[in-house]
């Protein structure tokens, strides 16, 4: 039987934007002192819902098209479910 190698990547980068990615903070954090630059979004309080940057989510697609990337024209993000004790929401938002 045959079989297809199938490799995934996830990668990770930093935009030069000045907001989070799912909220309005700060993103400017070096030489902050800690947990300054947070909101309830940013804590995931209970009744707080993800607001999506849009200026990165244009980056990221100038940076698909630069890289010659195909752009699904529909795309979701899901919150993983961590319980780890440094993950103090207890979940992590990913596409």
């Amino acid at each position: 039987m045959p079989y297809e190698i199938v490799v995934g990547l996830e990668v990770h980068a930093q935009l030069l934007t000045r907001s989070k990615m799912f909220c309005s903070c700060s993103a400017d954090y070096a030489g902050a002192p800690p947990n300054i630059h947070v909101c309830l979004g940013c804590l995931g309080m209970p009744g707080t819902l993800p607001v999506i940057n849009e200026k990165a989510v244009k980056y990221t697609v100038m940076t698909a098209l630069a890289l010659n990337c195909t752009i699904p024209e529909y795309t979701k993000f899901d919150r993983k479910n961590y319980f780890y004790p440094d993950v103090m929401k207890g979940y992590q938002i990913t596409q």
